[in-house]
């Protein structure tokens, strides 16, 4: 992880007088990861604070106002008797579990329970593309490519399950506003999840879309 060491700015006190006890920079640093504690599951770096000692003991309780875009932020430490401000710069990497392989897979082959394991992993490393939360969604999914150990899974690198085969006799889930109900109908298509299907409702011989869920094809009918 890149994290920015970036020097401490604005000391507004132009000297200590050399009676004055210093600023404990620890202080200083709890007092920014108080601020950050909200953060979740996340790793938090900080710059160097020892420019802490060179301000005299806050009388007050420190306040911290952060500013900037993760993982790159600046924190500024507010004194407010004696006043003073100092800026350090924070580093605060943001963690997830997310499904990985759990040895390596060959390119075709379908994925069983004991090939996905579910790993902790920053969230930079899979920004912008589509990941797994768990490992049950993806039991009977096809892996697109070599996949060597910890690979993290997404969208791009295996295919889905076929939930719904063509021919197929599927309870439909239909929703209007609260009211839902079921039918069984016919697959036309084959589909995996997120995939939008025709079906043949059996009765009327009519053609319908729906998408194919987790749990099975949905139609979500608007008003």
């Amino acid at each position: 992880m890149r994290i920015i060491w970036a020097s401490l700015v604005g000391l507004l006190l132009a000297s200590t007088p050399a009676h004055a006890t210093p600023q404990d920079p620890n202080a200083v640093a709890s007092a920014i990861r108080q601020a950050l504690a909200s953060t979740g599951n996340s790793t938090i770096t900080l710059g160097p604070v020892e420019g802490a000692a060179f301000m005299q003991s806050c009388a007050e309780t420190l306040t911290v106002s952060v500013t900037g875009l993760a993982p790159f932020e600046q924190a500024a430490v507010h004194c407010s008797s004696p006043v003073w401000t100092l800026y350090v710069a924070v580093t605060v990497s943001e963690y997830a579990t997310i499904a990985v392989t759990a040895r390596v897979i060959a390119a075709g082959q379908t994925l069983l329970p004991a090939d996905i394991q579910m790993q902790s992993e920053p969230v930079l490393s899979y920004a912008g593309r589509q990941i797994f939360y768990t490992a049950e969604a993806l039991t009977g999914a096809t892996a697109m490519m070599n996949l060597p150990a910890g690979t993290i899974l997404t969208t791009g690198n295996i295919a889905q399950p076929v939930i719904v085969h063509a021919g197929q006799a599927v309870a439909v889930n239909i929703i209007s506003g609260n009211v839902q109900v079921s039918l069984t109908a016919i697959a036309t298509q084959a589909g995996r999840v997120g995939d939008t299907i025709l079906l043949t409702n059996p009765s009327t011989g009519k053609h319908f879309p729906a998408l194919v869920t987790p749990s099975g094809p949905v139609v979500n009918l608007a008003f």
